[in-house]
């Protein structure tokens, strides 16, 4: 029984090794992360988009947005000291340009809260973004965060 549960673990984190742009992966995440940033990018395959990259740092944002309204008691795009997602992803060290944010709380799973995302036109309008080509994503008991990003070209 315990070999099939690491096998199925590490069959679900294969999907979790797509890079970014300069060779990131979420690979380090957990796995709730790793199973949103997949099922992200089998929505955008669908619609015959190109799947996002990873950024560590919009992840950073993410995870800490996350965090702050777990430990606080909220549940806002504004943390309660005011700072909206853009001021959280230049805090992070992002170079490229924060393009949105997805939040929610209370889905059970990976599956369940992109569900509940694809059927809201501001959060697939999100996911779906042609504007967009990066994504960090943060998790923790049952507060997810998506933020999304457009890499700097190469050279800037």
């Amino acid at each position: 029984m315990r070999t099939i549960a690491l096998s199925v673990l590490a069959l679900s984190l294969l999907g979790c090794s797509d890079a970014g742009p300069g060779g990131e992966s979420c690979a380090d995440q957990t796995l709730e992360v790793c199973q949103v940033f997949r099922l992200v990018n089998e929505e955008r395959a669908a619609q015959g988009l190109p799947a996002y990259g990873w950024s560590p740092d919009l992840a950073l944002a993410a995870q800490l947005h996350a965090e702050d309204m777990h430990a606080n008691d909220y549940f806002s795009h504004d943390s309660q000291d005011g700072r909206s997602f853009v001021d959280r992803v230049n805090a992070s060290g992002y170079d490229g340009a924060p393009r949105g944010e997805n939040i929610a709380r209370g889905q059970r799973s990976p599956e369940q809260v992109m569900m509940s995302w694809m059927e809201s036109d501001g959060h697939r309008a999100n996911i779906l973004s042609e504007g967009s080509n990066e994504i960090g994503v943060g998790y923790v008991d049952f507060h997810w965060v998506q933020v999304f990003g457009r890499a700097a070209p190469m050279g800037e």
